[in-house]
Order: C-alpha cells, then structure tokens, then sequence
C-alpha cells in the first residue's frame, strides 16, 4: 500500500489522488481480497472516477518501460489494475463479490507476480 503525504501521481492526475492510500495494491490476489470487502458505493465511486480517466491513465503509463517504471507511473498502473478487478463487480454482478461462487475464504488466487519494475530516481 502507498501513503500518500504529498501528491504521488503526477499533476494531470490530481483527481485521482485520494484512491492512492488505500487502492494502489501490489498483486492481484491483494486487489481481490480488497475489492469484496468495500461495499458497491466504494467501488462505483472508485469506477465513476477512474474509468473515464482510463485513456489518459494508459497514455501516461504507455511513456515508460514496465521494466524501469517511475513511482507516479507505477501507482497509474496500480489504480488501473484495480479497476480491472473492480469492473465485473460495478458492471455486472452489482455486488462486491462473485455470486453463487465459492465462498471468498476458500478462493486462492495464483497468478504471477504483476510484471513491472519500479524505479527511484
């Protein structure tokens, strides 16, 4: 999780500043585990703000290699990851969770490690 005590994201992104704290996540299982514990006000607030971002948020990130990602470019990359696991939540099942799926707990992620690199400079 990134903390944010100044502005992380860079100016043209200062909208999505608040979501930093909490929904900037480092793997896919994390993003998961956090998706279907927010209620579905969090994630339409979460979609309604980042999804028509989502160009803009790509062609920032699309500047760079995933091999020498800067750390502004790399919490985009994270908020829009998220919205990739928030997406069927808000569009189709209108709830946080998969209906008529197993039960969360017993639902294991494996999936490789998310494949960029961030750098500081």
């Amino acid at each position: 999780m990134t903390t944010a005590t100044a502005s992380t994201l860079p100016p043209a992104f200062a909208d999505l500043e608040r979501f930093v704290p909490d929904w900037t996540l480092g793997s896919e299982r994390e993003r998961n585990r956090f998706r279907v514990r927010r209620s579905l006000a969090e994630l339409d607030a979460f979609y309604q703000t980042v999804f028509p971002r989502m160009d803009a948020l790509c062609d920032y990130i699309d500047r760079y290699s995933l091999d020498a990602l800067p750390p502004p470019a790399a919490r985009l990359l994270q908020l829009g990851l998220m919205l990739m696991e928030v997406v069927p939540a808000v569009e189709v099942y209108r709830q946080p969770d998969v209906p008529n799926a197993f039960d969360f707990d017993r639902f294991h992620i494996i999936s490789p490690a998310d494949g960029y690199t961030v750098i500081d400079h």
